[in-house]
């Protein structure tokens, strides 16, 4: 009557209040993942979600209510989580507290699209996060360990240079080399060279099809450029990995992926083979790595980081290095801009003759 039969204020019913103050962070992470398409994420995103939601869950509280999930939470939230011993018994940095806190408010914006909440969502840029440093700069074996002959490096320390390594293209011949000595797995020696020429990620990898190499290019299946869609970048293949995808095919054990192996589940008398696993190339590569001097990379991301830190070293275009490896930030950049000597050189040059 005082509006003059005029709904002036969204209607909001009994049921609904009483739901959305019901509503447990358990029950809407969920349904978030009961929503997913089939393959619309990377199975490694997947994993990382459901790590970030079980540390929210552990901390936040198992039963916690969305309504509860204020500033003050968060604020607590941080405090708590990096008392947590991270990696090898390191710290939490603030960078992975920022990362959970993400995903905290993505799943928030989902559930408030889906009329699943109306609360207004906490900004992360407002919580109170412990102190970052920047990551270091990407360093050759040898400068690694120098640093840790001459200095009195925890074992902390040391692996987290071991994580800012990129290899020359001579130890990348070696590497390829030792691979290729000892490999158990027939996929793996074709993988790494893939890996090492191309920049390309370990799950592009996986995903990649036979008919996805070309004359002179391989086309690399990515799915982070555009959200929801998959786009594909091209890049230039080396005379070593033309040979070594030639001798691949004649070795492939069927279908259409590119790296594969024979599906041993299967009963069948007939032969299938299926696409490799993330733990299968995780285990494989980490395996033949065991009991090396290359025993201290610390993942297939070492080699995506080798020939984005080798194109810098020779000075190629960074237009160049970003179309041949997809999207790059600006943190990252940053990592490898120290190895453009001579652009560096000749820009002081320029100035102070």
């Amino acid at each position: 009557m005082l509006s003059d039969g005029k709904l002036t204020t969204p209607h909001v019913s009994n049921s609904d209040s009483i739901s959305e103050i019901q509503l447990s962070l358990r029950d809407l992470f969920k349904s978030f993942f009961a929503s997913l398409p089939d393959d619309s994420l990377e199975e490694s995103t997947v994993s990382l979600i459901k790590t970030h939601r079980n540390n929210l869950l552990r901390i936040l509280g198992e039963n916690v209510v969305i309504k509860e999930i204020d500033l003050n939470a968060l604020d607590v939230y941080s405090k708590k989580r990096q008392k947590d011993n991270g990696r090898r018994k390191g710290r939490i940095s603030a960078n992975t507290i920022k990362k959970e806190l993400v995903t905290l408010r993505r799943i928030l914006q989902w559930g408030k699209k889906r009329g699943k909440l109306s609360s207004e969502i906490p900004e992360i840029r407002d919580v109170q996060l412990p102190k970052s440093t920047e990551r270091p700069s990407f360093q050759t074996f040898d400068e690694i360990t120098v640093q840790i002959e001459q200095d009195n490096l925890t074992q902390e320390q040391q692996d987290n240079l071991w994580e800012c390594l990129y290899l020359g293209t001579d130890e990348i011949d070696q590497l390829i080399q030792h691979v290729r000595e000892k490999a158990s797995h027939t996929f793996l020696y074709p993988m790494v060279i893939a890996a090492a020429h191309t920049g390309a990620r370990r799950s592009e990898l996986m995903r990649s099809q036979l008919t996805d190499i070309k004359d002179d290019v391989i086309v690399i299946r990515e799915k982070k450029r555009r959200r929801g869609q998959e786009s594909t970048r091209r890049v230039p293949m080396s005379t070593l990995l033309k040979e070594t995808f030639h001798e691949w095919k004649s070795e492939h054990p069927g279908g259409k992926y590119t790296f594969a192996v024979k599906d041993t589940s299967n009963r069948k008398q007939t032969k299938t083979a299926r696409a490799i696993t993330r733990d299968e190339a995780h285990s494989s590569f980490k395996r033949v790595l065991k009991d090396s001097k290359w025993s201290v990379i610390p993942g297939w991301h070492c080699l995506r980081h080798s020939f984005i830190s080798n194109l810098a070293s020779h000075s190629i275009d960074q237009r160049l290095i970003d179309e041949f490896v997809g999207h790059t930030t600006e943190e990252m950049r940053r990592r490898y801009r120290h190895l453009f000597p001579e652009v560096k050189q000749a820009a002081i040059w320029s100035v102070f003759h």
